[in-house]
């Protein structure tokens, strides 16, 4: 059996990242629990350990936010060293809840919000977790308003905003649904299955 180590810059990031392997990569398996490394300040520096990695002892597939950069110069910009075909490192734009939004029946359905006032084209958002956090506020959830946002700020994540994110993308987020709809998405979902061919 393959086997893939994840990569993520943040606890979000790595749910996602199983999530893509267990939908493109049938028959593979974790590597290990995955690396969350809390943070693109501390991502980008041990790419190079990630691709050795990748090199001599097993595929990794790295995920990470754009922001507000562009991710062909990002990846660009981090991989100077040079990569291989065995690491796959792939973007959210802009971050990686427009991912999650790109799925808007089964999201909605989570965050118990009308599915109306899910965004169309999640890539093209410009602060796609403060739309999650906005229709987080809204949900007719006591447990999601309370936790998934911060009590004393609207504007920032509360303490159970990755527990109940990862939770749904572990049980419910559809990569194939969401593919459809997020065109960073589409691309990382192609990138990994190549990792399949390849074996």
């Amino acid at each position: 059996m393959s086997r893939v180590l994840v990569v993520g810059e943040d606890a979000l990031c790595c749910a996602l990242g199983e999530r893509l392997v267990a939908a493109t990569l049938p028959g593979w398996s974790l590597a290990r629990e995955s690396v969350n490394t809390r943070g693109i300040t501390r991502l980008v520096p041990r790419l190079p350990d990630f691709i050795l990695q990748a090199r001599h002892v097993q595929p990794v597939i790295c995920i990470a936010d754009s922001d507000r950069g562009c991710p062909v110069e990002l990846i660009g910009d981090w991989m100077m060293a040079g990569g291989d075909e065995r690491f796959v490192l792939r973007l959210a734009v802009k971050e990686a809840e427009s991912w999650l939004l790109s799925d808007p029946e089964s999201f909605a359905s989570f965050l118990k919000v009308p599915l109306a006032k899910l965004p169309r084209r999640p890539d093209e958002e410009p602060d796609p977790k403060r739309v999650v956090l906005n229709l987080a506020a809204r949900s007719k959830s006591r447990d999601i308003r309370a936790e998934v946002v911060s009590p004393t700020d609207s504007s920032k994540q509360g303490s159970g905003y990755n527990v109940h994110l990862c939770r749904y993308v572990k049980a419910t987020w559809r990569v194939n649904e969401a593919r459809t709809r997020s065109p960073s998405l589409n691309r990382a979902v192609s990138r990994v299955a190549l990792l399949g061919a390849a074996t």
